[in-house]
């Protein structure tokens, strides 16, 4: 099953919008430091950039929904090669406190988002009281860290809905630039492939 243009474009906005919100709460919380794969979800081996990842990824906006285990979840676990990932749901036997702190910022950020299947978007009072419920290691390190983020400026993520020319929601420039490349790149590779998303 290909996804269509639409879809494709989706994938790449939701993924773009989802790198730009954690970046920015990583660098006002000075976390992530020992992950190389940054910009988030952008870099490395399970990007969610790469075509195999968005293949499956970008069919979650198909009407009507397609299986997420025959399509979706294939790219679900290719992207759960990531770093952030293994370190976060403690495939590594002793994450680094930091470690725990980009995933559970990761976690937050994609509640704040629109994320269908994952029930829609939530606000921070919804989060923590949903999190409370269910008290394990992983819940934890996000109440922990729910504090900090809410203490800051919120960027406006929902503003970028463009490929082209997108804002940058407060990023320091050298970040914003590589993810402007990276963008570019993306687009490049899916003309190829037959995609025209501006």
């Amino acid at each position: 099953m290909i996804p269509t243009n639409f879809e494709v474009k989706s994938w790449i906005i939701s993924t773009l919008q989802h790198s730009c919100h954690v970046e920015y709460f990583l660098e006002k919380l000075d976390v992530g430091k020992e992950d190389l794969e940054r910009p988030h979800d952008l870099v490395g081996k399970g990007n969610k950039y790469e075509w195999d990842a968005i293949k499956g990824f970008a069919l979650q906006y198909r009407t009507p929904k397609v299986d997420f285990e025959a399509y979706i979840l294939p790219s679900l676990n290719l992207h759960r090669q990531q770093y952030h990932h293994k370190m976060f749901n403690q495939e590594s036997i002793n994450p680094s406190r930091d470690n725990l702190l980009l995933g559970a910022i990761d976690a937050v950020c994609s509640r704040l988002e629109n994320r269908q299947y994952q029930g829609g978007k939530m606000d921070y009072f919804s989060l923590e009281k949903m999190l409370m419920k269910n008290e394990n290691f992983g819940n934890n390190i996000m109440l922990d860290v729910i504090p900090l983020m809410k203490g800051l400026e919120q960027p406006k993520f929902e503003s970028i809905t463009s490929l082209i020319n997108f804002p940058n929601i407060g990023l320091k420039n050298d970040v914003y630039k590589k993810i402007v490349n990276i963008v570019n790149v993306t687009l490049g590779m899916l003309k190829i492939k037959g995609y025209e998303l501006d």
